[in-house]
């Protein structure tokens, strides 16, 4: 009994990690990708990782979101008709998820992709490191084998993609533009998502 309450434990503390890394990532229906208002959702793909919240924002329009396919094991994505009050969809799976506005499922359709964070297993050849954190205006990104770093606001809104050099391990980022804040750092290797970490700006 000692052992299963352990594990429980343990599985709770595993989970709290992953969502704790989880971010808001906003789709708004009946927007093209140019801001303008059409049978559409912006953004039409995207990736996103288990855990993390899909914020369905009414644009314009009459739209609803449903899924036309899941990973196995995911919650329909169900919005009905939706209103000024938008429709948050956790990603629960990893996999492909699909959906369509049924008013306009011929011309009006979306999905993204989802992955589990840590799903490459990384290593010490997979790691990366940030100081000072906080920061004030730029920070030293140290890292080994990773190819690109995305940086996203507490909203979700994706604002800084940086690609990596294979040959250096370490680079200055500055950050000066952005407000002053909390930020999430995520690096990829091979496409996928190997690390979450959260950063803080300073003023």
């Amino acid at each position: 009994m000692k052992k299963f309450y352990s594990l429980i434990f343990a599985s709770a503390i595993t989970l709290f990690s992953i969502n704790a890394n989880a971010i808001n990532i906003t789709v708004m229906v009946g927007q093209n990708s140019s801001g303008g208002a059409a049978n559409a959702f912006n953004p039409a793909t995207f990736t996103a990782s288990v855990g993390d919240n899909i914020v369905f924002t009414l644009f314009s329009g009459t739209h609803n979101v449903t899924s036309v396919s899941l990973p196995v094991g995911a919650g329909p994505i169900s919005s009905g008709t939706m209103t000024s009050t938008p429709y948050i969809y956790n990603v629960g799976q990893a996999g492909t998820y699909g959906y369509v506005c049924t008013f306009h499922s011929s011309t009006m359709a979306g999905g993204f992709s989802a992955t589990t964070v840590g799903i490459a297993n990384p290593t010490v050849d997979l790691l990366t490191s940030v100081y000072p954190n906080p920061f004030v205006e730029k920070f030293t990104l140290k890292y080994n084998g990773i190819e690109s770093v995305d940086f996203y606001n507490i909203l979700g809104d994706k604002v800084r993609t940086i690609e990596l050099s294979s040959v250096e391990n370490k680079i200055e980022i500055d950050l000066t533009d952005l407000a002053a804040g909390v930020y999430f750092l995520r690096s990829k290797k091979d496409g996928i998502i190997v690390e979450t970490k959260k950063i803080v700006k300073s003023k």
